[in-house]
């Protein structure tokens, strides 16, 4: 694409060689391959991809990324990995069990629910703000990766792509989820020692928003949309 704009994001991709993740060059492979081969499974070392199309309740996630355990060490053993997966860790003076035990590395794309629209301290940002997540050993960070693509029409993001109809192709039939919400998307890939993907699944689960959080946010969004209608009549 010819796209020059920093606060998109071109290429939402997951290779694990490739931590640039506000890459614009098309020469970068895009596509979500997660082959880790057998030699990996024979350690215990697996890998998925947590999907899903609705956003994060904000304050549940990061409840639940407060008590993600932190390792003590640098080295990998597999061993305490395993025995911790088993017997638990102990967090704030607590001993239990986290499915986030053996993660060793993830990395994605996560889409958050502002957690208030309007008036002082409002973060309606997160509507159209894509977040970088990347977590490798004792590093861990969620930060801003630019723009949703759906944040603008299909019509104006097909500029971007003049040299490049493919990758747009590819973009609204791989990325774009919902017809509603466009590309706006969980999708992060975790990588770890006897993980366990359904446990990790279902703790990420209950951190998005319910029925009824999604009905406020669609009413919070027209709401903010006929503003913002108003101010350019």
């Amino acid at each position: 694409p010819t796209c020059t704009d920093s606060t998109h994001n071109h290429s939402h991709n997951h290779d694990h060689d490739q931590d640039d993740s506000t890459c614009t060059d098309s020469t970068h492979d895009h596509s979500h391959s997660h082959d880790h081969g057998s030699h990996l499974d024979n350690l215990g070392i697996k890998s998925f991809v947590y999907k899903s199309n609705r956003p994060f309740h904000a304050i549940r996630l990061m409840a639940v990324l407060h008590t993600w355990p932190i390792p003590v060490k640098d080295e990998l053993d597999l061993g305490l990995l395993e025995k911790a997966s088993n017997n638990g860790v102990e967090i704030d003076g607590i001993t239990q069990k986290s499915p986030f035990v053996g993660v060793l590395r993830s990395k994605g794309f996560c889409w958050m629910s502002p957690t208030k629209w309007f008036g002082p301290g409002q973060d309606m940002w997160r509507h159209n703000t894509a977040m970088y997540w990347s977590q490798a050993g004792k590093h861990f960070g969620v930060t801003t990766a630019g723009n949703w693509w759906a944040k603008i029409s299909k019509e104006q993001m097909r500029e971007y792509f003049v040299n490049n109809e493919k990758e747009y192709e590819r973009i609204l039939k791989e990325d774009f989820v919902t017809d509603e919400f466009g590309d706006r998307r969980q999708e992060i890939v975790f990588i770890g020692a006897n993980i366990d993907e359904t446990e990790i699944t279902e703790a990420l689960d209950e951190c998005l928003c319910t029925d009824e959080e999604m009905e406020a946010y669609r009413k919070d969004l027209a709401t903010l949309e006929q503003m913002l209608e108003r101010e350019i009549q």
